[in-house]
C-alpha cells in the first residue's frame, strides 16, 4: 500500500485486534469542530499567534560534551530534516505549524516516519481526524489505523509518533479549547446574533397595528405584509429609509432590550478573554489595552514562559523519540527560545560587552548571533578577560602569600634605614 506516495509494508506478524479502541468516546453532540473553533476570531488569533512562535523559532540536534556544554549534531539525520526540508512537500516551519495546529484544536498530532535503510528520511504529518489508537491484546502497546481516502492503514509504533496535548485516559489527547467550548461556542453564537442584527433584519422592532375596519385581513396576509416590511426596510443597504405604511395602519416602536441594553459589546469582550484564558495568551497581544508592558522584551519573555514554553518542551521530548536508539541518552532535540527574546540595539551591545570582557564571547561569538561576517585568523575566536583576575588556585594562593611576605620584609627593612 502507498500513502503520501510513500510504501509502506505490512508487519509479517498480524497486528492483534481488540475492542479497545481510542478515541473510546468520541461525542459527536455538542464537539467543535475545527472549522468552528477557527471561526471564533479570537480563538483564531490565538492557535495563529502560538503556532506562528513555536514555528518560527530556529530548532536543533545537539550533542552533549563529556567535560560539559554541548556542540551542534549537524550529521544527524533528524537535524537535516528539521533544519530544512522534513519532507517532499512541506518546510519546516509548515510541519510545525500543522502539528501545533492539531495539537491547539484537536489535542493530538501524528507524525508518520519514513525508514531509507534504517535511516530516518521523512516526517509528515497525519490529520488526527481520520487515526484510531487500537490497543494490544497483551495491553502492553498500541499501534494505529488511519482511514484515508476510503482505504484503511494500520501502521505500527516504529512508523508513528502520536504527541498528546492533555492526557485524560492515559493515551487520546485533549486540546484547551475542547476541554472549554462554551467560551468558543458563546463568541460564535453573538457573532451570528450581531450579524443577524445588522445584516438581516430592522433596526428597530416594531409593532404594526391594522385597523378594525380590515376584517378580512388573515395570517396569510400579515405573512405577506412582513415579508414586505423586511424586503423594503430591511438588512443594512435599506438604513435610513422613510418607512411608510398605508391603508390606516400605524406602526410603533416595542420597548424590547437593544444591543447596548443587553450589553453585547461586553459579552463579546467577556468571551474574547476567557478564550484568551484557554490557550494562555496575554491580552496585550490581541489588541486590548487592560495590560501592558514596561517594553517588548518583557512582553516576549511573559509569552514564552508562560505560554510557549510548555508546548516547547513537550515538542523537544517527542522529537526525542526520533533520534537513533543509540543517540538518545548522548544527544536531545532544543528550540533556541533566545531567537525570542531579541532586546533593543543599546541593552543587547550592553550584554556583549559585558560578555566579551569576562570570556564568555568572543568576537566571533557576537558576529555569528548578529549575522556578521567573521573574524579571519585566530583572534576572532580567542577569549580575553582582565588582566588584574586570576584563578583562585592553590598554586595562586602560595604565590600571593610569598609576595606579600616579601613586600611586608622590605617594608620593614626600609623602615629601619
Amino acid at each position: 500500500m502507498r500513502i503520501f506516495g510513500l510504501e509502506i509494508r505490512r508487519a509479517a506478524k498480524k497486528l492483534p485486534l481488540t475492542e479497545y479502541t481510542y478515541p473510546r468516546l468520541r461525542p459527536k453532540d455538542g464537539r467543535m469542530s475545527v472549522s468552528d473553533i477557527m471561526a471564533n476570531a479570537t480563538a483564531n488569533a490565538c492557535v495563529g499567534i502560538i503556532s506562528d512562535a513555536v514555528a518560527s523559532l530556529p530548532v536543533g540536534v545537539y550533542r552533549r560534551e563529556r567535560g560539559g556544554g554541548r556542540i551542534l549534531e549537524d550529521s544527524s539525520p533528524l537535524y537535516r530534516l528539521l533544519k530544512y526540508k522534513p519532507n517532499v512537500t512541506q518546510h519546516t516551519i509548515t510541519l510545525i505549524k500543522q502539528i501545533m495546529i492539531h495539537l491547539l484544536c484537536r489535542g493530538n498530532a501524528f507524525l508518520f516516519r519514513e525508514y531509507d535503510g534504517g535511516t530516518l528520511s521523512g516526517i509528515y504529518e497525519l490529520n488526527p481526524e481520520l487515526m484510531e489508537i487500537k490497543r494490544e491484546e497483551s495491553g502492553k502497546g498500541y499501534w494505529y489505523r488511519y482511514h484515508l481516502d476510503g482505504v484503511t492503514y494500520d501502521l505500527t509504533r516504529d512508523s508513528v509518533l502520536h504527541i498528546p496535548a492533555m492526557v485524560w485516559d492515559g493515551v487520546w489527547g485533549l486540546s484547551p479549547i475542547e476541554c472549554a467550548t462554551k467560551a468558543a461556542r458563546l463568541g460564535n453564537t453573538m457573532d451570528d446574533y450581531a450579524e443577524h442584527v445588522f445584516d438581516g433584519g430592522i433596526h428597530s422592532k416594531l409593532k404594526v397595528t391594522v385597523p378594525k375596519s380590515e376584517r378580512n385581513f388573515t395570517e396569510d396576509d400579515a405573512h405577506k405584509l412582513k415579508q414586505r416590511l423586511l424586503q423594503a426596510y430591511g438588512g443594512v443597504e435599506n438604513a435610513g429609509t422613510p418607512f411608510i405604511l398605508t391603508g390606516g395602519m400605524e406602526a410603533d416602536a416595542l420597548t424590547l432590550p437593544d444591543n447596548s441594553g443587553s450589553q453585547l459589546v461586553e459579552n463579546r469582550t467577556y468571551s474574547s478573554k476567557e478564550v484568551a484564558k484557554i490557550f494562555r495568551v496575554p491580552l496585550s497581544m490581541l489588541g486590548e489595552s487592560d495590560a501592558k508592558y514596561n517594553n517588548n522584551e518583557q512582553q516576549a519573555r511573559n509569552f514564552l514562559q508562560n505560554t510557549l514554553n510548555p508546548w516547547l518542551r513537550l515538542l523537544e521530548q517527542y522529537f526525542c523519540d526520533m533520534l537513533p536508539v543509540y543517540d538518545r541518552e548522548k544527544c536531545y532535540v532544543e528550540f533556541d527560545r533566545n531567537a525570542m527574546l531579541q532586546a533593543d540595539s543599546n541593552i543587547r551591545i550592553d550584554n556583549y560587552v559585558k560578555q566579551f570582557t569576562n570570556g564568555q564571547l568572543t568576537l566571533n561569538d557576537i558576529n555569528r548571533m548578529e549575522n556578521r561576517p567573521l573574524i579571519d585568523g585566530s583572534i576572532g575566536d580567542v577569549r580575553f578577560a582582565p588582566v588584574n583576575l586570576a584563578p583562585l588556585t592553590e598554586e595562586y594562593v602560595a604565590s600571593y602569600m610569598a609576595n606579600q611576605k616579601l613586600a611586608m620584609q622590605q617594608g620593614d627593612g626600609s623602615k629601619k634605614k
